[in-house]
This record gives structure tokens, sequence and C-alpha cells, in this order.
């Protein structure tokens, strides 16, 4: 009898460069309401491509390796921060966000690809009105008050288009959930163009 197989919780994401997280870091100040939020730290802002959730470990390694393939044609592109907001909306705000300009087309044909290498090995469906973002922080539901005064924030904050970066690379990414939140650690870096 074989032992049972580890399951990995995994999703798969850009890294901004070390320039842009501090400007992500810079928008985190400015919005800050103490207990009202709980923000994301600097080392761990990404973009999500693909949300895994928990998979086989032996899943992993046909995973890059489908990922390599997919990627191997795609080039380079940029993408910058252009905005900041909130999901659903700035009214009742549960997600903060940062929203991204540049090579869009680029972006969402690298996560086409991605979910089209990802369907035969995890059978999820294709990802639906990808929205790409940078989430910020999430808001904690007992502080009403504080929460409508971040709202209020939020469509006052402007972001000057900024923080630019090229990406050149996406990461397989483990996320270990602990009481102090999610720890994420790279399985595997897949260059684009490789």
């Amino acid at each position: 009898m074989s032992a049972p197989s580890e399951n990995v919780r995994t999703f798969i994401a850009i890294y901004p460069d070390t320039r842009v997280r501090s400007e992500l870091q810079r928008l985190q100040s400015e919005l800050k309401l103490g207990e009202a939020v709980r923000w994301v730290r600097p080392d761990q802002l990404h973009l999500t491509l693909k949300f895994l959730g928990s998979i086989a470990a032996e899943s992993i390694a046909p995973l890059e390796a489908s990922l390599r393939r997919g990627c191997s044609t795609l080039k380079p592109f940029t993408l910058r921060l252009e905005a900041v907001g909130a999901f659903p909306n700035q009214r009742k705000p549960k997600i903060i966000w940062a929203g991204l300009g540049g090579d869009l087309t680029e972006l969402k044909e690298l996560q086409a690809r991605i979910d089209y290498e990802c369907i035969t090995l995890t059978g999820q469906e294709p990802e639906r009105d990808f929205a790409p973002h940078l989430t910020l922080g999430r808001t904690r539901e007992s502080h009403y008050r504080k929460l409508r005064e971040l709202g209020e924030t939020l469509s006052k904050t402007k972001v000057v288009p900024s923080g630019e970066w090229t990406v050149r690379e996406l990461f397989l990414m483990r996320s270990d959930l602990s009481p102090k939140g999610a720890m994420h650690s790279v399985l595997a870096t897949i260059k684009l163009g490789a």
C-alpha cells in the first residue's frame, strides 16, 4: 500500500521589481487606517495569474514542464501601476488593489496560455474575466466607520502612472497557511521566451 500523496497549495504569479514594491508600500502607507485593513507584506505583493489551490505534489514537476513549454514562445513585456481601487466597490471595500496598465494584451495572452497549460493537469476551467491587479490588503468587517473612511480616501487617491517594470519571468508558488497569514515560497521560476 503506497503512502498518501502530499497536497501543495499553489498559485502562479508575477512579482513586481523592488522599485515597484516600494511604490506599492508607499500607497499602503497613504491608505493606512489602523486595524481596519490587513495589509499584504511588501515581499508578498504579486499579480496572481492562476490560483491552483491544493494539488498533488507529484503534479508539480509535470506542471512546471508544461508551463515552460507554454511560455517558451512568449516575449517579455512591461506593466505599470495606474490606479487604486476596491472590490466589490469603494463604498464597501473588501479587497484593496492596485490596477495595472502597460502591455495588457501580452499579459492576457500569458494568462490564457497558463490556463491552457494547466487545464489538462489540474482539470480547472479557464479564468473568467481576468482582472489584472495586485492585492494591497483585505478589510476587516468589524471596522465599518473606518471602512467608509477608507472608501473616501481611495476615491481621492491618485496614482500617477509609474512603477513600470519588465516582466521576464513568472513563478510557480507554494502557499502555506498559518495564523500569521499565508507564507509564500518559490517552487519554480519560468522565464518567458526561454
